[in-house]
């Protein structure tokens, strides 16, 4: 893995500003009584919704599925990405439960998904080699280190099409690959008897909920059943990619390849770096989010819960201010212009080297 420079005074600064707030909150590090009270308001609109669909044929149905699709979204977001940190409950039994309960809705093992964000995502983000998030595929191209097909000339146009298929592929494809390498790098955590019964329950009740419980209830038509499935796993998919990848996948945040196993900077550089905040002292912002509009601080604050992200934030941005450092900020509007461009911009075709003068060329 590479290794970051020593830690400088930006570090301990916003470190010590930071812990100090926290000494001061009521709960500590862990969510709030308001935290709770959105998880609930969101959790009572998905189960409406899918009361709704159950009840619905036709068309209509379709309206629903979306619906869930964005409410489940929430849920995922408001409570078992913090679950996945340790840092909604200060009960590890709760954490677990919420995290395997909130992806399973999805039909992606929680516990894969907590081991490959933690370890891959939180230590590098956009690093070469190391952040999940930022590997992209030979369909579309979101690092400037990835290798570039003639297609990405239009990546920008088809991007959501893709974007819309991750919760699906997650499910069905890439959780089995998670799963056959979490067992090899540590079996002691996946390759028991207990992990493997785990992994296959939520891939079944999933199945059972999301396919089966629907066509028995309203027996619509295979395509009817296929294409509701996909506008609600649909929905998140898009929402996760815009909202939460998105703030490291944009014309602000850098994108780093280390030199012989060396990054420059430090740890907590690094995440201003490669984050790009959109409104994070909003409340509307935050709530619509579950946070992840102040991501920045989240990264330098991962076992935090972000009902206190706004508040770390404005920290972050004070420190920064300090040590002459930038903090990336813009709208909610210019955080998707900025992945749109983004997109675009790694979508043309890079420079190659002139093997005689060793210029560049387009």
């Amino acid at each position: 893995m590479p290794r970051f420079a020593t830690p400088r005074a930006f570090a301990r600064d916003v470190r010590e500003q930071g812990l100090a707030y926290l000494r001061h909150q009521p709960g500590g590090r862990c969510a709030s009584p308001g935290q709770w009270g959105t998880a609930a308001f969101w959790t009572t609109a998905f189960g409406l919704s899918v009361a709704l669909l159950l009840s619905t044929t036709g068309p209509p149905g379709f309206l629903w599925c979306a619906l869930a699709g964005l409410f489940a979204f929430f849920m995922l977001a408001t409570l078992c990405h913090d679950a996945a940190h340790g840092s909604l409950s200060r009960h590890a039994g709760v954490n677990r439960t919420v995290l395997t309960l909130g992806f399973g809705l999805f039909g992606v093992s929680g516990a894969l998904w907590r081991w490959r964000h933690i370890r891959l995502h939180h230590m590098f983000p956009n690093v070469e080699g190391t952040d999940i998030d930022g590997e992209g595929s030979l369909l579309i191209r979101v690092a400037p280190y990835g290798p570039w097909r003639v297609w990405h000339r239009a990546q920008a146009l088809y991007a959501p099409l893709l974007y819309a298929l991750l919760m699906a592929h997650l499910a069905w494809i890439e959780d089995w690959k998670n799963r056959a390498m979490a067992r090899r790098m540590a079996p002691e955590l996946f390759a028991t008897r207990a992990a493997t019964i785990e992994f296959l329950l939520v891939k079944l009740l999933h199945a059972a909920l999301a396919l089966g419980l629907p066509w028995l209830v309203l027996q619509p038509p295979l395509w009817a059943l296929v294409l509701g499935y996909l506008i609600y796993t649909g929905v998140a998919s898009v929402l996760f990619i815009v909202i939460v990848a998105g703030s490291h996948l944009s014309e602000e945040a850098e994108f780093v390849s280390p030199q012989d196993g060396q990054i420059a900077h430090d740890w907590a550089a690094h995440q201003l770096r490669t984050c790009l905040d959109w409104a994070p002292q909003s409340r509307a912002a935050a709530l619509f989010s579950s946070g992840s509009n102040a991501h920045t601080a989240h990264h330098l604050f991962p076992q935090v819960a972000h009902c206190h992200n706004a508040a770390l934030s404005e920290i972050v941005s004070d420190a920064a201010a300090r040590h002459g450092l930038t903090h990336n900020i813009t709208s909610f509007a210019g955080l998707i212009l900025s992945h749109v461009q983004h997109l675009h911009a790694l979508g043309r075709c890079p420079a190659l080297p002139d093997p005689q003068t060793k210029e560049t060329h387009p």
